[in-house]
């Protein structure tokens, strides 16, 4: 039984060791790693009609009508200013 016991706390040695020798790793790559530097983009992010604009001028139509379903589906109103499906009527 003492032998399981000792064995068990050199484990525990180990692991506690290898725990703190990774941490210190990590913190050094952590140091090291740069920061990278923000797009620069001159529109908010509000700006829908800005971001299309720049879109159109990168000729990135396919990109223009996925970001208008985004814009929508985001900002609901759209619903109470006319721009919703119409209701497809029911034939008698």
């Amino acid at each position: 039984m003492g032998h399981n016991k000792e064995l068990m706390i050199f484990g525990i040695i180990i692991v506690c060791l290898a725990s703190y020798g990774l941490s210190a790793v990590i913190r050094e790559k952590a140091e090291v790693r740069e920061k990278r530097a923000m797009p620069n983009w001159s529109m908010s992010a509000s700006d829908f009609y800005g971001w299309v604009e720049e879109l159109r001028s990168l000729a990135a139509y396919d990109k223009t009508d996925e970001m208008a379903r985004i814009y929508w589906a985001h900002f609901p109103i759209a619903s109470h200013l006319g721009y919703d499906v119409p209701e497809v009527e029911e034939e008698a």
